[in-house]
């Protein structure tokens, strides 16, 4: 049976959120701002706008929650009255703030301030998940974080004990591999080819940037243990290829071309990192674009790409405004973010 049979009302709910999207010009815009008041003024142009008078370096978080609450009313407007299958894939979606309130959580342990000031409740609210960070505050340390995790059995205590062994400036990498385990596991990609695909794609991607990782950090032997499921021709290229060659190999892929444009002159491993993490927006933007076209705006893989990049944009504008509050140059700022001005 077609998915458009099966889930009549879900391309027009798609649909509806693609036109949502920041226009080209807006995103430009944004990232070219000059200054937080410019770059609010915009944002108030947009279905992102925010009710912050002023912002300011001091209340960044308030944008952050705000931005938030925005991306959660989108998720609402298809949630409500999704068949069963669409409300799996949102609900493994979203249980990515789940792992961001844990990983600022964390943060906040190790700097010795207020967990709660950086805790976001709304999206745990909305999968019911509250309690999960909720049973987190108190914790005096990342050890004991993970072992509270530990302890009611959640899965990302698995990135606290690679923590331990591999050391706790790669927790945040760890959080990601084992969010991204979640959602393999846990959304229904044995049942629907188009989803199973999507993440399968996902899971490709952090993968090589793992292993590109793994032979920086001198942990190249531990790459089984370290990556999600077992290596594809790709990540053992990333592994044991020289960058050139390993470049060549990923043109292929959605991201390969973009990621080959930024690191053309200069492909070092440390290079191709950083090019990972800033063309991922733009990445899943085009995975977007490309699923919807694959298996049409009523398949569940366009509904788990088109969800990603929507929190990627969300992603994006902290960004932006972080990098104005720390007073980083316009042209600093614009080879972060021009993967998504092509």
């Amino acid at each position: 049976m077609s998915s458009v049979l099966r889930r009549p009302a879900l391309g027009p709910r798609v649909r509806g959120l693609r036109i949502k999207e920041l226009p080209r010009d807006k995103l430009i815009s944004l990232i070219y701002a000059n200054t937080l008041d410019e770059f609010l003024n915009i944002l108030k142009t947009t279905p992102y706008s925010i009710a912050i008078d002023k912002l300011t370096r001091e209340n960044l978080e308030d944008l952050r929650k705000g931005l938030v609450r925005a991306y959660l009313e989108r998720i609402k407007s298809i949630f409500l009255g999704a068949s069963s299958d669409v409300k799996a894939v949102i609900m493994s979606s979203l249980k990515y703030f789940e792992y961001e309130n844990i990983r600022n959580l964390t943060i906040a342990v190790k700097a010795g301030r207020n967990p709660e000031d950086f805790i976001i409740w709304e999206p745990l609210e909305f999968t019911r998940r509250r309690h999960v960070v909720a049973s987190l505050l108190g914790a005096k340390s990342i050890e004991d974080i993970g072992e509270r995790l530990k302890q009611i059995r959640h899965p990302a205590y698995k990135a606290f004990e690679l923590a331990s062994k591999y050391g706790d400036e790669k927790i945040s990498v760890f959080l990601d591999r084992q969010w991204i385990h979640d959602f393999s596991t846990t959304a229904p990609t044995s049942k629907d080819k188009s989803l199973h695909d999507f993440v399968t794609e996902l899971k490709e991607y952090f993968n090589i940037l793992i292993a590109i990782r793994a032979r920086i950090w001198g942990l190249v032997e531990e790459l089984n243990e370290l990556i999600v499921d077992k290596p594809t021709p790709l990540v053992a290229s990333a592994v044991k290829d020289p960058p050139a060659k390993f470049l060549e190999n990923a043109e292929g892929t959605p991201w390969g071309r973009i990621l080959l444009d930024l690191v053309a002159e200069a492909p070092t491993l440390e290079n191709i990192s950083i090019a990972m993490d800033n063309i991922y927006p733009a990445y899943v933007k085009k995975l977007s674009d490309i699923y919807t076209v694959r298996f049409s705006e009523f398949s569940l893989g366009a509904l788990a790409a088109h969800l990603e990049y929507m929190r990627a944009e969300v992603m994006t504008l902290m960004r932006v405004a972080s990098l104005l509050a720390e007073g980083v140059p316009a042209e600093k700022r614009r080879k972060v973010f021009e993967p998504l001005t092509r």
